[in-house]
């Protein structure tokens, strides 16, 4: 199973839900904060309820803190966690305070900002990722979108979209709302 070119080999030291803050740090992570809210849903619509959920994502520059990622032209935050862990609630919500990730180089292409997750239910577990609403012609030309879709994307499907609501947080007043439901078929 394929968890993604930065699926965080060492952990870091810190796996909570807020990712822009780390414990002993004076300064926060740089960058648009956002909080990340969704459910982990059965098929039927039913929640998942202690559902595992992994987060992992690149930082505002467009930098993961992963040691194969070799962009050097990228800085690396040392204020942003880049990883998070949880279990859902009894309904099946998740709920993150992070940072939007940037579009970065991937090779002779750009990778359109996205956040990944790998996500175990009681019977089954899902690698996937959510993309930001972003220009058209970055989707078209990112190859590990393209792949991932299997030929799905004219038009794109809406589903790999977080839902952007500005200044609709309930954790960060000002900040961006991002709503991401996932749904794993047998729960």
């Amino acid at each position: 199973m394929d968890l993604g070119p930065f699926y965080p080999v060492e952990k870091p030291l810190e796996s909570d839900a807020d990712l822009t803050r780390l414990k002993g740090h004076a300064s926060r992570a740089k960058g648009e904060v956002i909080e990340l809210v969704g459910r982990i849903l059965k098929q039927d619509g039913a929640p998942v309820p202690g559902a595992r959920l992994e987060l992992w994502q690149a930082n505002a520059a467009g930098r993961y803190l992963h040691h194969g990622d070799h962009s050097d032209q990228l800085p690396i935050d040392p204020d942003f966690q880049g990883y998070a862990l949880q279990r859902t609630d009894a309904k099946g919500q998740f709920r993150f305070l992070t940072v939007k990730p940037a579009d970065y180089p991937a090779g002779d292409y750009m990778r359109a900002a996205h956040i990944h997750f790998d996500v175990e239910g009681k019977y089954q577990r899902l690698i996937t990722q959510m993309y930001f609403p972003t220009d058209p012609a970055l989707l078209a030309q990112d190859l590990t979108l393209q792949h991932d879709l299997w030929g799905k994307n004219n038009p794109i499907p809406d589903n790999i979209f977080g839902k952007l609501t500005p200044g609709a947080s309930t954790l960060e007043k000002g900040a961006t709302l991002c709503q991401f439901d996932i749904v794993l078929w047998r729960g």
